[in-house]
C-alpha cells in the first residue's frame, strides 16, 4: 500500500507530498495539478518496465517540458519518491525508494533528454532495516544479493556491482531472481499502478490492443478483457452484468464474436435474445462498464499475478448519471487491502459521494511555480457537513 509518494519538479509540481489512503478524491479548478500528479504516479509505474523516455512519451506524449518551467536551467532534477508497506508471506515489508533524474532540455528539438543520476531502494523488516536493495548512482550500481546478506547461501560479497545505462532505472532491468526475491517484489507492485481516461471510440474498438487481458488507459481492449473473462471467469463476469443491470435493466448476457486473432466483437444481449453491439451504447453505459470491470476485479483476483495495486481513474462522472456511480464506489473496500483508488473529479454531485469518507479528500490548488496540495482537516469537514454538502463546500472553496 503506498504509504507516501513525494514529486519534485515534475510539471506543476515542486515539492508536493501525497499521502493516499485506500480510496481517494483529487479536486480542485482546472489546471490545479491533479492530472500532474496522476502523471507523475503514472510516470513512475512506468519506470519500472520501460526506458524513461518511453515511460515519459506513455504518459505526456512527449519528453519536452516534463519538467517544471520555472525551475533554473542549472538545476532540472526530477525527485520521486515512494513509501510502501508490502506483504510477504505474512510478513510486512517497508519500502523506501528514490529516484532521481536529471532532465536535459534541448529547445531546437523539443526534447528533453532524461537520465537516472540517482536510484535507491531501501527495505525494513526483521534483518533488513533501512537496507539497501539496489543503489544506482549514475550508472555506477550495486545489487544485494539477499540470500547472502541473511545468511541463507555462503558468500562474501553480498552486493555485486555493475555497470547499468542511464536510460532507464535498474529496476526495470532486474531479473526475476530468488536472489533478489524483495527487490522484484517492489518492481511488481509499481508495475501494478494502472491510470484511465476512459474515451468511448477506444470503449467501442474491436481491435485486441495487447495480448493481455488488461483494459488500455483509454480504455482500449474492453472487449478482449471481456472476452478471457467470459472464458476464465464466468462468476466473476456475471457479477458485473448485475452491477451493469442497474443501469441497463434489459441486460441479460455478455456475447461475443471473434473472427481472427487482432478482433473481439462484444454484444450485449437482453432476455429475449436481442443483441446490441457496442456502437449502439451510450457513452456512459460503456464507461459505466469498463468501471464495472477495474471495481469489481480487484476483490475477486486469484491468479499469480494478483490485483492491480493502485488504480487511478480521471472524472469517472463523465457522461454518467452519478446515482449510478454510487452502489459501485460502495463495492471499494476503503482499507485498501485490495488495491488503493484515486478519482479525480471537478463534478459537485460526484464529490458528495465522499461525505461518508473525507479522510480521503484532497485538494489540489493553482500556483506559481508550483501546484499545491491540501488535505482538508476531516473533522472540520464533518461538523461542516451539517450545514452543507461536500460539493457546495467545494464550490464555497471552504475544503481548504
Amino acid at each position: 500500500m503506498l504509504k507516501r509518494f513525494r514529486v519534485s519538479n515534475f510539471k506543476s509540481l515542486l515539492n508536493v507530498e501525497f499521502k493516499p489512503v485506500g480510496l481517494n478524491l483529487l479536486v480542485g479548478q482546472n489546471n490545479a495539478g491533479k492530472s500532474n500528479l496522476c502523471s507523475a504516479l503514472r510516470f513512475l509505474g512506468l519506470t519500472s518496465s520501460n526506458t524513461l523516455e518511453n515511460a515519459a512519451k506513455a504518459t505526456l506524449g512527449e519528453t519536452w517540458n516534463i519538467s517544471n518551467v520555472y525551475v533554473s536551467e542549472k538545476d532540472k532534477t526530477i525527485e520521486l519518491e515512494v513509501e510502501a508497506t508490502l506483504s510477504d508471506e505474512g510478513q510486512q515489508l517497508e519500502f523506501d525508494y528514490l529516484l532521481r533524474i536529471t532532465a536535459d532540455r534541448d529547445s531546437s528539438s523539443l526534447k528533453q533528454s532524461l537520465k537516472v543520476s540517482e536510484e535507491v531502494l531501501k527495505l525494513t523488516a526483521g534483518k533488513f532495516q533501512q537496507t539497501p536493495l539496489l543503489e544506482n548512482r549514475n550508472g555506477q550500481a550495486k545489487l544485494l544479493h539477499e540470500k547472502r546478506f541473511l545468511g541463507e547461501v555462503s558468500g562474501w560479497d553480498k552486493y555485486v556491482e555493475t555497470l547499468t545505462p542511464q536510460d532507464a532505472t535498474m529496476l526495470s532491468r532486474l531479473f526475476d531472481l530468488d536472489t533478489n526475491r524483495r527487490a522484484n517484489l517492489f518492481k511488481r507492485y509499481l508495475q501494478g499502478w494502472f491510470y484511465y481516461n476512459l474515451y468511448p471510440h477506444a470503449l467501442r474498438s474491436p481491435e485486441v490492443a495487447n495480448e493481455r487481458a488488461l483494459i488500455g488507459h483509454d480504455g482500449s481492449n474492453l472487449s478482449k478483457v471481456l472476452y478471457a473473462l467470459h472464458n476464465e471467469k464466468p462468476r466473476l463476469e456475471r457479477k458485473i452484468i448485475d452491477m451493469v443491470r442497474t443501469l441497463e435493466p434489459k441486460l441479460d448476457l455478455f456475447t461475443f464474436s471473434s473472427p481472427d486473432p487482432e478482433s473481439v466483437y462484444l454484444f450485449l444481449e437482453d432476455q429475449s435474445g436481442n443483441r446490441f453491439s457496442t456502437q449502439s451504447i451510450s457513452d456512459g453505459t460503456l464507461r459505466f462498464l469498463a468501471m464495472s470491470y477495474l471495481i469489481l476485479m480487484q476483490g475477486n483476483f486469484g491468479d499469480a499475478s494478483g490485483p492491480a495495486s493502485l488504480i487511478l481513474i480521471e472524472e469517472p462522472e463523465n457522461g454518467l448519471y452519478v446515482g449510478h456511480l454510487k452502489p459501485l464506489l460502495e463495492k471499494i473496500d476503503p482499507s485498501g487491502q485490495f488495491g488503493q483508488f484515486i478519482f479525480t473529479s471537478h463534478s459537485p454531485y460526484f464529490i458528495d459521494l465522499w461525505d461518508a469518507n473525507v479522510d480521503g479528500i484532497h485538494l489540489i490548488k493553482p500556483g506559481k511555480p508550483s501546484s499545491v496540495l491540501v488535505r482538508p482537516n476531516p473533522d472540520k469537514v464533518r461538523q461542516l457537513l451539517n450545514d452543507m454538502s461536500l460539493g457546495e463546500m467545494h464550490y464555497r472553496e471552504m475544503l481548504g
